[in-house]
């Protein structure tokens, strides 16, 4: 399969950097989680990069889009692409990951980095708060610009979210409120990885969550990896 977006050997390098600088954060720290920074650095590269409307020169222009990072334990995820789009986060801090006082602790923390839209780490937390987010987004645009076919309140929210957050009832909850609501401007990309801090998540979690989803009411999109780096759509 042809690779999406003419993805050059640029963007490898990009994302091969985006991995290598999640391991040395990590490994410098001691302490910390590069996994989900490592295998989704081509999904977050890509969405930063070519998807995401915003401007890192005013990340509180109000036409932007937002992104939520539900599972903020992997900080490095979001932290690396502000590093790359010109947020203010420089290597210095990357150096600095999970230290007081630094640009980048463990967790999100919204108003302590620019590009940060909410403070994540309780699991599930992150997809519900999107979901009020776009219920606030269509809302605004419906009080304030609703005859405009395009306009400054037409923005998507995005979310990554990992096994731990769809376990959670929160997002159970607040998932279902989406697909009734038909929350088009609703955007989540879930890590399937079968993989959590207490192992195989099929221990516990063993349903079909894109058909769960689909019951939502949600138009799902099931997308798998190729060794290649290009993707199998069914």
């Amino acid at each position: 399969m042809a690779s999406l977006n003419q993805w050059s050997t640029n963007d490898d390098l990009a994302v091969a950097h985006a991995r290598a600088l999640a391991m040395d954060a990590v490994q410098k720290v001691g302490n910390g989680h590069p996994g989900t920074a490592m295998s989704l650095a081509p999904v977050a590269y890509n969405l930063f990069q070519r998807h995401l409307v915003h401007d890192p020169s005013d990340p509180q222009w109000l036409g932007r889009d937002r992104f939520v990072l539900s599972c903020g334990h992997s900080s490095l995820t979001l932290y690396i692409q502000l590093f790359f789009s010109g947020y203010g986060v420089e290597l210095d801090d990357l150096k600095s990951f999970r230290t007081w006082n630094s640009l980048t602790p463990g967790h999100p923390e919204w108003g302590h980095t620019a590009g940060v839209e909410m403070t994540t780490g309780p699991l599930g937390q992150g997809v519900a708060t999107a979901v009020g987010m776009a219920m606030a987004s269509r809302y605004e645009k419906g009080l304030l610009d609703p005859e405009s076919t395009q306009s400054i309140f037409d923005h998507t929210i995005w979310v990554i979210c990992s096994d731990g957050d769809l376990q959670e009832g929160v997002s159970a909850e607040a998932s279902s409120l989406a697909g009734t609501q038909a929350l088009g401007n609703l955007v989540v990309i879930y890590d399937d990885n079968r993989i959590s801090i207490e192992g195989d998540t099929h221990v516990a979690f063993t349903e079909d969550v894109s058909a769960r989803y689909r019951a939502y009411g949600w138009h799902v999109i099931d997308v798998a990896a190729q060794a290649d780096g290009n993707v199998d759509l069914p």
